[in-house]
């Protein structure tokens, strides 16, 4: 909670008084719809309730009186026998009738009695303003496990601490004390519910959401989240007919694969989930002995996963709310194809600029459809997509109904953008002429107009069209609906035939009984193949005349590499050659390398021989241990290189061929995995049927596996497979798997 948005303490809450007489536990209720509940409440205790509506205890009272709250209205204030005008209890256990929902308005020290007082009066959720908890440290930590302890015991769940509570907008039910609706904004009821773990960041959100018009039907602010999280209150959101599209401002997830059901419950509901995640910055990347883990950042495997499960991420608020308009309309599109009209040569071609950034195509039409658009327009217009309607529609604003009728059955449009300004004079014809569109057709329509007095806006945006103030925020918006739209379906995999995890627990086993880190390279390779990775050819040796003779029997140029569990990365220590087809060289690679590792102080090395496998293009894939989302597979371009080209993507684990390949597909570098120069397509299938089992292993074995790096992976020509020629698979601590 940001500093500007005040928290209850004990100087602001109730005048000190105690809360007495609870006693008589009351039967429980039944508290499977507890999350229902509070987010439809018929009726609200509030406990430490203020007769003074300007005191932050006093809010909520004041707030649910002055917008309408249909329900009950209970304050609980053992020395007052009425609150603001209304009839006060000394206790929960004085009010008659069942109590879905308490606004606990306490100091942290009495914050636990307060919740195991609710559990015995029946009340099947909480809301826990103050602050003074896990935020501080200390006893505020040690005050936070005592009301978990609560929670536990009396079975009620919470919502916070340290949150500013909840606006359900459509039932007037504000048990909150955020300053957002002190400000004179009218309240816009609709299908989007927007969750924020910033109370007060939130609370700004919330407001600029009314000021644009956006119909909300919940905000709620999560605070620390000691009981309900994001993750359990989106999935609650999103199994409401009432909510049809869900924001998100994110500091940091807790509980990741809960997160990404709600995600999966939404995706299939035809749900969007709007959400800003702050932490891009390198920051969140954490140093570790695989190249996996680095590329595998906190951000980037949120980000990872969010792609995976039909999450749009979006860079701030304004993003957030301008996508927030589009989707309230409910329309989906059909394809990616824009067709722009505006009033201006200039703004059409900004719009179909920032339209190719968002993914979006601007596609000419052809003679037939221009010639019908000509007809529409002046003759020095231009009909070909951006259409240039011209200066000219300011003196004849019936002209954009003409345009606009063309536009809508024109069949290879998508979506429709028109783009106006300054233009309050004729605005009520232009506008009748937008909505009449809009309602001829159920693509989606969006207007940009850009200066003026702002009130043309406001009136689309009253009508239910989205406008925006620029064409980069509705270009913005259109890709975000088109992603949405066209996503794939998100199905569960199904595991591959093959696998001989029995195999791989044992090496695992092995290793951790002799109290290892990581396996080398050929337990790596035995490890990856019990889950039929291929691998180039090799032998382990621990002489250079055993080197000659393993050379020998894989008969060809090999590469004579340090064997070691003890070493990482061998290249960076000199530890790997190349190449080698000649005795002489073999031995001489093989005296070298042990001397090597004499000086770096690993005096039990081997050697591994293996056979050189076939050029082709390099990929890294990798597995990691993430602590929020669990194993995840990582896919990048580049082999050794690919820290430097930081060209990678992340999915959580286990995922399926078809997720595999749109991991490779969306790498930057992906045209490398085509026809270029000459040289034939890569075999992609191979690939992405390698990264799939390797997610199976990531998945099966995480107890046990942190990291595992198959680097590189080299991909030969289409039909020609992929072979993995190194790998590196690291342990948990002992401490991860206690």
């Amino acid at each position: 909670m940001s500093a500007s948005e005040p928290s209850p303490n004990p100087s602001d809450l109730t005048d000190q008084a105690e809360l007495t007489s609870l006693t008589d536990p009351a039967a429980p209720s039944d508290r499977g719809d507890a999350v229902q509940r509070l987010l439809y409440p018929r009726s609200i205790a509030i406990l430490g309730a203020s007769d003074n509506p300007a005191k932050l205890s006093g809010r909520p009272v004041e707030y649910l009186k002055r917008f309408g709250f249909a329900g009950r209205i209970l304050p609980i204030n053992p020395t007052r026998g009425t609150v603001q005008g209304l009839p006060a209890h000394r206790s929960l256990d004085e009010v008659d009738g069942d109590i879905d929902l308490a606004m606990i308005m306490l100091s942290a020290e009495r914050t636990a009695d307060a919740v195991r007082a609710c559990g015995r009066r029946g009340v099947p959720a909480a809301i826990v303003g103050a602050s003074g908890f896990a935020e501080l440290g200390g006893e505020g930590a040690a005050l936070q496990r005592e009301l978990r302890a609560a929670i536990d015991e009396s079975g009620v769940r919470v919502l916070g601490p340290n949150c500013l509570g909840m606006i359900g907008v459509r039932d007037r039910a504000m048990p909150t004390f955020t300053s957002a609706l002190d400000e004179d904004v009218p309240l816009h009821e609709g299908p989007v519910a927007f969750l924020s773990q910033s109370g007060a960041f939130g609370g700004f959100v919330f407001n600029e959401s009314q000021n644009l018009g956006i119909g909300i039907s919940h905000y709620l602010n999560t605070g620390n989240e000691v009981d309900l999280s994001v993750a359990e209150l989106l999935d609650g959101l999103v199994r409401t007919d009432q909510t049809q599209v869900v924001l998100a401002y994110l500091e940091g997830v807790t509980g990741g694969r809960r997160l990404l059901e709600a995600a999966r419950e939404a995706h299939e509901r035809d749900k969007p989930i709007i959400a800003v995640k702050v932490g891009r910055s390198a920051a969140g990347a954490r140093a570790a002995q695989s190249h996996t883990a680095s590329l595998a950042g906190e951000d980037a495997v949120f980000d990872g996963a969010a792609r995976q499960y039909g999450i749009l991420r979006v860079d701030g608020p304004d993003e957030m709310l301008g996508a927030a308009q589009l989707f309230a309309t409910g329309r989906r599109a059909s394809g990616r194809r824009l067709t722009s009209l505006s009033v201006s040569g200039g703004a059409g071609a900004l719009m179909a600029d920032a339209a190719a950034q968002y993914g979006l195509e601007v596609r000419p039409w052809d003679e037939t459809w221009q010639r019908k658009m000509a007809a529409a327009i002046p003759a020095y217009g231009s009909p070909r997509n951006p259409v240039d309607l011209t200066g000219t529609l300011l003196a004849e604003p019936g002209m954009l109904r003409r345009a606009l009728r063309v536009a809508v059955e024109h069949p290879d449009t998508d979506m429709i953008a028109v783009l106006l300004g300054c233009a309050d004079s004729c605005a009520t014809e232009l506008i009748d002429a937008v909505e009449e569109a809009n309602r001829s057709t159920d693509r989606p329509v969006v207007v940009v107009w850009t200066g003026g007095s702002g009130r043309p806006r406001q009136r689309l945006r009253d009508l239910g069209i989205p406008c925006y103030t620029g064409p980069g925020s509705a270009a913005a918006a259109l890709g975000l609906l088109a992603d949405f739209s066209l996503r794939p379906a998100l199905v569960r995999p199904q595991r591959p035939a093959g696998i001989d995890d029995a195999a791989a627990r044992s090496l695992l086993t092995e290793a951790r009984a002799a109290r290892r880190i990581q396996l080398d390279e050929h337990e790596s390779t035995r490890l990856i193949a019990a889950y039929g990775i291929p691998s180039a050819a090799s032998r382990p040796v621990e002489s250079a005349d055993a080197a000659g003779a393993a050379a020998g029997e894989l008969d060809g140029p090999v590469a004579v590499k340090l064997l070691s569990d003890r070493i990482g990365h061998k290249s960076d220590m000199g530890g790997v050659r190349l190449g080698l087809d000649e005795a002489g060289a073999i031995r001489g690679a093989a005296d070298d390398l042990f001397r090597i590792a004499r000086e770096a102080g690993v005096d039990d090395a081997r050697l591994l021989v293996q056979r050189m496998a076939p050029a082709g293009t390099e990929l890294i894939v990798g597995t990691k241990n993430d602590p929020v989302f669990g194993p995840v597979v990582v896919v990048g371009l580049g082999g050794v290189l690919v820290e430097a080209l930081a060209d990678s993507q992340v999915a959580v684990a286990p995922i399926d061929t078809d997720t595999a390949r749109r991991l490779l597909l969306s790498l930057r570098g992906s045209r490398l995995l085509g026809a270029v120069r000459g040289k034939p397509p890569r075999d992609i299938d191979a690939a992405a049927e390698t990264i799939a089992r390797l997610s199976w292993l990531a998945a099966d074995l995480s107890e046990d596996l942190a990291e595992l790096d198959v680097n590189p992976l080299l991909l030969g020509p289409e039909g020609h497979g992929a072979v993995a020629v190194d790998a590196l698979a690291v342990l948990t601590s002992p401490t991860e798997t206690e």
